[in-house]
């Protein structure tokens, strides 16, 4: 079942592809305005991340990132484990 975001961005393309909407994303100071908005708002999510990774290192908390690069090493030594076993395995069906 679509969502009202998914029926919010089908309006959206539906209507950029009218002929008028057209005209005026071809307009020069529409692209340049477009383009500002669109760096002010990167600018405004980095600066968010950056006060979230500041204030989770100023109460030693994990962050995203943290949680994925702990996840990862997790998954390996549960792979090393694994073949671990493996070759401990196998070394005791040679020897019995």
């Amino acid at each position: 079942m679509p969502s009202w975001k998914d029926d919010l961005v089908n309006s959206a393309l539906k209507a950029l592809q009218s002929p008028t909407a057209q005209k005026l994303m071809n307009n020069e100071k529409v692209q340049k305005g477009v383009s500002k908005a669109f760096r002010a708002s990167f600018e405004i999510k980095n600066g968010i991340d950056e006060k979230r990774d500041e204030f989770a290192r100023r109460f030693n908390l994990a962050t995203r990132d943290d949680l994925r690069t702990m996840k990862r090493e997790l998954d390996r030594l549960h792979r090393q484990v694994d073949s671990l076993k493996r070759a401990q395995k196998k070394k005791e069906d040679e020897e019995g």
